[in-house]
Parts: structure tokens; sequence; C-alpha cells
């Protein structure tokens, strides 16, 4: 009798809480799919980045530093032999820009210029960590990102940061045009920190070498990087073209169709063409040549313009910039390799004319997350088996670098889903260029 009263009674509070039981059950099974996602050990250079730290902390880049952040980081041993390093669970570069931003730099003096020789000795300089640009960047970008004051003056363009790893208080700064090498004062900095940082990272075999009169950083040996699949996201043609067209004058936009491009236009100086098909867009801004921003001014510029214009900044880098350094281009990256895209997915270029004229060339896609596929691995070339190739088709002499990264690969079955394919991208005539499509 007792254990049927208990029973009935233990079959009232059931009832009686069945809502606050179903709670704790769905939270409980919400934290465990979280927990799932959270340590997926697939590549997050995406819309957050874990900082190579014990906690593991996320962070989105929004800073006119983090976009034009170095984007290799090369460690070179004690005995010469150098590795690009990655990570897919981790932002090396990001994690030694958080140390740099505490240290505090002092004098810069020239060591030497205009001698290829010495500068190739400074890029493969033993027991050091070098932070490479994909092209230059004035110096008052590299104070921007990493929070110091070295003298614009005497320090112009910078391509690689040399951070030495046996304790002296120094770093170097080498630009390559001019081959110059700079030498800055550490007045107050840990290495011992930088040091830390740099285990448990992936390693690619790599070896630098000037290849018609230009820095290039070459992969000796084959090597194997994984296939990755992510998920894109495009923004609304609506809300980006009225960004781009917005003025403090009332104005009236009209839309246009012709074919497959609608042009947008305002009545004055702006105009946009927006291409339905590939979902690609140009912007034309005619402005007075005494409107025109100046060069010296350009980088801190253009990220104004893309914060203001609504960009997804989350995984877009400072890619290169034209000689004449009026026009730059952004590019997506993925654990510290490009992506390229016929279409010009996942990229985009600002450029200021020296008569006035702004022109951006951008698309609606971009990467969101990576998804979770089965990572076939793809084996790659050494860079001396392409550059042989490359010998045989007498398109040498029309190349200036090389480099490694990803093709993004649209998917037939789902227009939401891409595939990005490691592969090389050669410059040629002043183009990236797939290397296979030299070998035709």
């Amino acid at each position: 009798m007792y254990l049927t009263r208990r029973k009935t009674g233990m079959m009232r509070k059931l009832k009686s809480n069945w809502q606050s039981i179903a709670l704790t059950v769905v939270v409980l099974l919400s934290l465990f799919i979280s927990w799932i996602v959270w340590t997926n050990p697939f590549p997050y250079e995406g819309a957050r980045h874990e900082s190579y730290s014990n906690n593991q902390s996320q962070y989105t880049p929004q800073s006119m530093g983090d976009v034009y952040l170095p984007t290799k980081a090369i460690e070179t041993n004690k005995k010469g032999s150098q590795n690009q390093l990655h990570s897919p669970k981790a932002n090396l570069i990001l994690s030694v820009k958080r140390e740099l931003e505490s240290w505090k730099l002092g004098r810069t003096n020239v060591i030497k210029q205009n001698n290829s020789d010495v500068y190739l000795s400074y890029l493969r300089r033993r027991n050091s960590l070098m932070l490479t640009y994909p092209d230059e960047v004035p110096s008052s970008v590299f104070n921007e990102t990493f929070s110091q004051s070295i003298d614009t003056d005497r320090v112009n363009q910078i391509n690689h940061i040399v951070i030495p790893l046996n304790g002296q208080h120094e770093i170097y700064l080498l630009g390559d045009h001019h081959y110059s090498v700079y030498r800055v004062r550490v007045e107050k900095g840990n290495f011992s920190h930088i040091r830390r940082l740099l285990t448990s990272m992936e390693q690619i075999p790599v070896d630098h070498k000037i290849i018609n009169g230009v820095a290039v950083m070459m992969y000796p040996h084959s090597f194997e990087l994984p296939e990755l699949g992510y998920q894109i996201t495009a923004q609304n043609i609506d809300t980006l073209s009225a960004s781009l067209m917005s003025t403090n004058q009332h104005t009236t936009i009209t839309a246009n169709k012709n074919g497959n491009e609608t042009t947008y236009t305002d009545g004055t100086n702006r105009r946009l063409i927006y291409n339905r098909q590939n979902g690609t867009l140009k912007y034309e801004n005619y402005l007075s040549k005494d409107d025109r921003e100046s060069t010296s001014q350009i980088f801190s510029h253009f990220y104004n313009k893309l914060t203001a214009i609504g960009m997804p900044l989350d995984n877009l880098r400072y890619d290169e910039v034209s000689e004449q350094g009026r026009r730059l281009n952004y590019r997506a990256y993925v654990n510290s390799f490009p992506i390229f895209n016929s279409d010009g997915y996942g990229e985009v270029t600002l450029e200021s004319t020296s008569s006035g004229n702004e022109r951006y060339w951008l698309s609606l896609y971009s990467l969101q997350v990576p998804l979770p596929i089965d990572h076939q691995m793809v084996k790659l070339p050494s860079s001396t088996d392409v550059i042989n190739q490359l010998h045989a088709t007498n398109r040498m002499r029309d190349i200036k670098d090389l480099r490694v990264g990803y093709i993004w690969k649209s998917n037939s079955v789902n227009n939401h889903v891409v595939k990005l394919v490691p592969t090389y991208f050669i410059k040629y005539r002043g183009h990236w260029v797939e290397y296979t499509e030299l070998e035709k």
C-alpha cells in the first residue's frame, strides 16, 4: 500500500513538473550539440577567429589593423631550415599581433639597400619568425596594426617582419623594393612569449629565392593540403546599393535593366552596375581632382569605405597594391592561404584615380562558415616542378610571383555551398592564374 501511494505521488510530481523536466532535457541537448560544433576541428578563419592562447577565445576582426595583417608566418630554425606555419585551430598571426602590441619599439636604422644577397640572407635569418605581407604596406599601416610609432620618414614600404628568437632586443623590417633592410630596437618586449606561440603548429617546408628580381617563397618538396567546404552568404543588393549610392543630398536613385545588368544612377556623379547572373558589382563615383584622397592615406581611406558600405570583414585581408599605390585588392583567406575565383567571389578591389574617380569591384558572395565535409587531401607538386613546367611553355619571363592558395569552386547542386581546392597560382602578366591554365 505504501509503495503504491509513493508511486502515485511521484507520478503526480512528474505530471506537474513535466515542463521543467522537458526544458532541462532541451538545454542539456543544446549544450551537447554546441560542444560537438565547437570541438569540431574544421578550419575557422571565417566568421570567428580563435586566438592561440590557453583560453581559446573567439575574435572577429573589425579594426583596420586586422584587415592589414600579414598573412604568412615562416619559422627558420637554428640550422636554417624554413617552415610555413599554419593551423586550422588557431590564428598564429593574430596572436603574434597581440603580443607585439604590448612591445615598445625604439630607434630604426638602415642596415642595407640594393643588395639582393644580403636581403636574401635576412629572409632566411636563422632562429627567427618572419611575418610576411602578401604585398608591400606603408610603415604607417605597420604602426596602426601593431600600435607602434616607428619613423615613417625613414622606413618607407614593408613586406616582411623578422623577429629573432634568440633573445636579441631588435627586429628587422624588410622591403622588397630596393631590397631594403631596417633594424628596429626593441626597448620592451618578451621574446619567450613569441616562441611559445609556435608550438603545435602545422608545418610546410619552404625556402626563399629571388626570381625575376622579386623575392618569392618556394615549396622545395611536394606536400598535401585538405579540400575544404564552406557555406556562403550573399549580401542584399538593395541594402548594398543603398549604402553605395547614398549621399547627403536629396537625390532620386533610378534603376534601369538591360539583359543581365541593372544600372543604378543618382542623377549626379554616382553609378552602380549590378550583374544579376554572377552577382558582381562595379561602382563608380566621379569626384573632382581636388576631392581625391592622397596616396599616403589610401590604405586607411579604403578601409573606411569597406566598413561604410557594410562589407563582411570576417576573413577579408589586404592582398595587393598597384604600382601607383592608388588601387588596393582585398581577398578572402582561410588558414593563411588566399582564395581565388574567376568571377571575383570573395574579393574586393578599390581604386582612386589621380584624376579623382573612385571605382569599386566587388561581389555579393562571401564565405560564411566551414562545413563538415570529408577532408580529402590534395597533393601539390614542389615549386621546382611547377617552374620547370612553366619553363617548357616559354612563359617564364612574364611570371613575377608564385603562391599556394585555394580555388573557389561552386557546387552545381547547392549554390549556397562551395568547395575550396588547394593549388598553385602564378602572377602572369599582372594577373593571378591557376598554374595548370598556363600549361595549356
